[in-house]
This record gives structure tokens, sequence and C-alpha cells, in this order.
């Protein structure tokens, strides 16, 4: 559905745009546009807000190629990935080739821009290469104002923009909330004056309800995408809460089918299934620098989707009574071999006492000797973050002290030379133990731009990373932006009972179709996890 609304050729209030130049536009799926009341106008300011543990990849790019026409020219703001892994990404997750081929026809044909708030740099000017442009330090907002500016300048007049932001989000870690909403007030109005349409996505969970309110407020059309935990796993739902059009506010449930093309659903959903793996392990897939990681633990392969990517980012959140080493090493236990090296991040203990607990626990189960070998081979770091002095930072042997830990510049700065050091037909592994113990000495907006930086600088070296935190001891906030970080987030949830606690994996985000359900499990003699039925 786009048709033109005609009504007079009288000049809009500010005189930006006639009434003529508004379309009604549609989202491209009946039952969302049905809760629209219709659709949205051309011009509209479109808020996307979702919560954890939601699959949204294809309503994103459902929404923008519905929108997409030879008048149209679209503008990509992101901030979670660099362009080439954004373009790569959909590559390896879109099973609609419809969908994809039409993005791509879009970028090929030079009718798109990329604004790239991924690859950023403290002291290089602002920079263009071809159609993409990179913002210097794109947590200063007039910096990124005057780029997104410069970009709308060069779109040709006979065309349209189509604006779309991932996400707010992600630059709120760098951001304080009131210079957001500031920044959301003088964006959305130069939209406006333009006459353009633009999707501004964020997390729910990771900002607080007066901001929330605010961006509603600013907005023409605000959508929720909401879970909800069911017998199965978290259940995804759509509602919408403001429209331009008399709007149904009711929630309306879907799932993926084996497509992956949206299903709106009335009742218990079917177990997506997915031909993006063998794609990978043949190496069709476009993702050329990445490759498929095998957890060797079936159960839990089959809730991740089939596994991880070699460059993946993996939060995994812990709660009372849950052991954390022995499922930490064995879901990660191929990692320990002589083509990989182990960059271990430790708050918790010293090295000689790692060594020593090592020993020990490899005495009683067979998980522990994987690591150990790395460690007996000089394929393990250990970055010392127990040991902190006044002293400066030193080195000994493949052991690395820090002389503050709880300096964020400093550890970034150490992670920084350990790397460096790592012969380059090494893979690497970081296993950072844990951001909770950071977080006694830093705060937690300190610790998540940390993370936003630590993460960016895995990804540049397509290394595989996996941080680990105690759930109880952050706020929603805090785990809902580490949660737009991450790849990957998995939750070993403990559960009291009657009979003890109860323990249980949950996969809130993968990167591929994944199940949220809550599976149960227990620890063998060896360590090893061994799910259980009810």
């Amino acid at each position: 559905m786009n048709f033109i609304i005609r009504r007079s050729s009288e000049s809009l209030d500010h005189g930006w745009i006639t009434v003529e130049d508004l379309r009604v536009s549609s989202s491209g799926m009946p039952v969302l546009d049905s809760l629209l009341g219709g659709g949205y106008l051309s011009n509209s300011l479109i808020v996307i807000a979702h919560q954890i543990g939601l699959k949204l990849f294809e309503f994103y790019h459902q929404i923008i190629t519905n929108n997409i026409d030879d008048e149209t020219y679209v503008i990509m703001v992101t901030f979670h990935f660099s362009v080439q892994e954004d373009i790569n990404w959909m590559k390896i997750t879109m099973q609609k080739p419809e969908l994809f081929k039409k993005i791509m026809k879009i970028i090929s044909s030079g009718n798109a821009s990329f604004i790239d708030c991924f690859n950023i740099s403290d002291t290089e000017e602002n920079s263009q290469k071809g159609n993409i442009y990179y913002v210097s330090n794109p947590f200063n907002v007039n910096n990124l104002l005057s780029v997104m500016a410069q970009v709308r300048e060069r779109v040709p007049e006979d065309k349209r923009a189509l604006w779309f932001f991932y996400n707010l989000t992600d630059m709120s870690i760098g951001v304080p909330e009131d210079d957001l909403v500031k920044f959301c007030r003088r964006a959305f109005r130069y939209h406006k004056q333009k006459g353009d349409l633009a999707i501004y996505m964020l997390n729910e969970k990771a900002h607080s309800d007066t901001f929330f309110a605010k961006v509603y407020q600013l907005s023409d059309v605000f959508i929720k995408f909401i879970s909800e935990e069911t017998s199965w796993g978290l259940q995804n739902g759509i509602q919408v809460i403001k429209g331009v059009f008399p709007f149904q506010s009711k929630k309306v449930f879907y799932d993926e089918n084996e497509d992956r093309a949206i299903q709106f659903i009335t009742n218990k959903p079917k177990k997506p299934t997915s031909n993006i793996l063998s794609a990978l392990e043949s190496g069709k897939a476009g993702w050329e620098d990445s490759r498929l990681i095998r957890t060797g633990i079936p159960e839990l392969e089959s809730l991740l989707g089939g596994g991880m990517l070699s460059n993946s980012i993996i939060v995994i959140s812990y709660q009372y009574g849950v052991r954390t080493i022995e499922p930490l090493i064995q879901i990660f236990q191929n990692q320990f071999g002589e083509k990989n090296h182990i960059i271990l991040i430790n708050y918790s203990f010293s090295p000689p006492e790692f060594e020593t607990r090592l020993e020990a626990w490899k005495q009683i189960s067979e998980i522990h000797k994987g690591p150990a070998r790395s460690l007996m081979y000089g394929n393990m770091s250990f970055i010392d973050c127990f040991g902190a002095s006044s002293e400066t930072d030193t080195q000994k042997s493949n052991y690395y002290s820090i002389s503050n830990p709880f300096d964020v510049d400093k550890l970034l700065s150490v992670m920084t030379n350990v790397r460096n050091g790592i012969p380059e037909d090494k893979s690497v592994f970081w296993m950072f133990h844990s951001l909770t113990d950071m977080s006694v000495g830093v705060p937690e907006d300190e610790v998540l731009k940390f993370c936003g930086r630590a993460f960016r600088y895995h990804k540049r070296y397509g290394d595989l990373a996996v941080y680990t935190l105690h759930e109880k001891a952050h706020s929603e906030i805090f785990r809902a932006k580490l949660y737009q970080l991450a790849d990957v987030f998995i939750r070993f949830i403990g559960e009291n009972t009657p009979k003890g606690i109860d323990t249980s994996i949950q996969i809130l985000k993968g990167i591929f179709s994944w199940n949220s359900k809550k599976t149960k499990y227990l620890l063998d003699e060896n360590g090893h996890i061994q799910f259980v039925s009810d």
C-alpha cells in the first residue's frame, strides 16, 4: 500500500514540504499495517523499541525494503557493526533471497550511504571512502549531527531519504541520557525539515522510563517488540503504542518459519530450522573471515541454532548457586588447542593460585585438562587483575600484572600489548572473568564504555571473546545495554526448589535462529553438562 495524500496545494506550517509530498507507506506486513491503522506517513519518525530475547532482523529489513523504490536514497547509521560486517551479516542470516537482493541492489546502485560509527578514532578527522562516512567521535553529538547533515546534503534532489539508525542504545553507552534526548530532538526535527522517513531502534530495558517517555513524545510512530516467558521459552510479540492514524494497541505474537519469514501466530510456535549452517560450513555464506564454532554439546548447539561464529562476542550471565568454571570451559573446550592462544583476564585470583587450582581441578575432572595443556605449552597469557599494586605494569613470561586494573584506559592498554605479542598464525580466544569483579571498582557507566571499546577491539582482530558476569550484581539497564553489545547472550539460571537449586540454561541472543527455552542441566562427576528432562 503506497498512495499519495491529495488535499490542497497549501504548504505545511513551516513550508518545508507540501501535503502533496506525503504518502501513506506500508510496513510490508498486513497484520502490522492493520495495527497501525493503515500504515504511516512517508515523513514519519518511527521508533522501534525491543526487549531482550527477540529475533528482529527480519522485521527491520522488511520495513526498510518495503519503503525502497527508484526514488529512494537509503542512509544507514550503524554503531553495532562495521559496514562490511553488517553486509556480511545479512548474507549469512537472511534466508529470504529477494529481501537481501533488494538491499544489495540499492547498495550497488549508489543509492545508499553508510555512516560507520563502529570504526572510530578520537584523533582522526571525519573521513569518507566512497559511500561510507566515518565519524571520528560519534559520541560527540554535534560531530555526528554534522556528518548526518553532510550526508543528507549529497542526496540527489529527485530522491527521498530513508534513514535507518541502529541504534540509540549503542549510542547511549557513550552519551548521557539528557544529551541523547537533545540529539533525538535535533535529529528528528532535521528529518522532518527534509521530509524524510526515519527509523530509530532502541532496547527498552536499557533506558530509564523518563528517557523512554521523552523519545515516545518526539516520535510519530512507536512500536514495541515484547518478550514474554512461556513454558516453551520467550515468546515474541508486537504492540503499537503510538501511530499517525487510529491504531490498535493489542499485542500480536509472531515467530519465524523455516525460511525465517515472519509468521503471526495464535498457538505454540514450531521450532525453526535453517540452512545457514550448511552454507557457512561449505564456505558459501559470504563471511570470508568467519567460521562456525562448535561447542561439542549437541543440546546446546541446538539451542544456539547450530553454534557460534569465530569472531563472536559472547556474554555469559550466571545466577546464584551455579558453577561457572566447568560450564565455561566445556562450552569453549574446542578453543584449547595448538592453533589457538588463550588470553585470560582474571580478577578473582592470582596466576600462581590459578595454576594450583588447575592442578587440583584436573585431578578431579577431565574438563580442566584442556586449559592445563594450553598453559603448559605456552598457548595462554594471563592478565593478572588480582595482584594489583601501586607499581608500574609488569610482565613475567606470559603473566601480565596491571598496577591498577580498575583504570579502564590502563587495562585496555595492557590488553592491546598482550594481543600485539601473539603470533600471527594463532587464533585468539579471550576469557574475561569477570565484569562483576571489575564493577566493584568501576562505575557501571564506565564498565559499559570499557565493554564498548573492548568489544570493538576484539571484532577488529576477528577474535572470539567471552565475558562473564553475575546477573544479580548489576542493574537491568546495565544488562540490557551489555546484551545490545553482545553477539551471543547466555544465561545460567539457578532457581531454588524444595529439593535444592535447579540449574538451567537459556539463550537470550544468538547469531542464528536460537531457541530461548529454559533447559535444565546437571554437572556430572567429570564436570560435564548433562541436560535433563523435567
